[in-house]
């Protein structure tokens, strides 16, 4: 999806997709692992979720920035500089935008946030 490849994009809805992912990193061989998934739920707004550390981890490969957790609509789009964010919830391991472009934005500044020098 992205140009980096820490980013997936589902086209195809809200399916079960981490052992599926875990599974193409094997395959590939992928340098990087994939830190996040987008898709679109079934309200018809999109997701950005994290990739655990593994299957059945709680632990996050990259959770969404702190200063984000526990925030909402405009509250969260204000202090995120991305508009038409819906929420990230409070442990950072997903969030939700009104549109893929803004989870790929969410996702785009949670990667630039954590890689700054």
């Amino acid at each position: 999806m992205d140009g980096c490849g820490e980013i997936v994009c589902l086209t195809s809805g809200c399916c079960p997709w981490k052992e599926h992912l875990f599974d193409l990193e094997v395959e590939l061989g992928l340098d990087t692992p994939v830190k996040f998934v987008l898709y679109q739920d079934q309200n018809g707004g999109w997701r950005v979720q994290c990739v655990p550390v593994t299957m059945h981890s709680f632990k996050n490969r990259l959770s969404l920035p702190e200063p984000w957790r526990g925030l909402r609509g405009d509250s969260l789009s204000q202090i995120a500089g991305i508009p038409d964010c819906i929420f990230v919830h409070a442990n950072g391991f997903i969030g939700g935008n009104a549109n893929r472009e803004g989870t790929l934005a969410m996702a785009c500044a949670a990667l630039r946030l954590t890689y700054l020098p």
